[in-house]
């Protein structure tokens, strides 16, 4: 399974997700690169949710509407 964590960029302020391991405790351990491959995990300024499902990472994201990268969150929709 694969869940979510959205992340704050240090320099711009943009946020990107990142796919996540699930582990213990509810935690879980997110990939060093976003999905857009634009920002590192060492970038990050702080989370704006961790752990999430996709459909959770999806209504959350939509409610922060621009600020989140675009590429990111479009791989949380299937593209025919």
């Amino acid at each position: 399974m694969i869940v979510y964590t959205l992340k704050q960029k240090k320099d711009t302020g943009e946020l990107h997700l990142f796919e996540a391991t699930p582990a213990v405790n509810n935690e879980c351990t997110p990939n060093k690169i976003s999905i857009c491959k634009k920002m590192d995990k060492s970038e990050s300024v702080a989370n704006v949710f961790a752990c999430q499902t996709e459909e959770e990472a999806r209504r959350i994201c939509a409610t922060r509407g621009r600020e989140v990268c675009g590429t990111c969150v479009s791989s949380l929709y299937a593209t025919f």
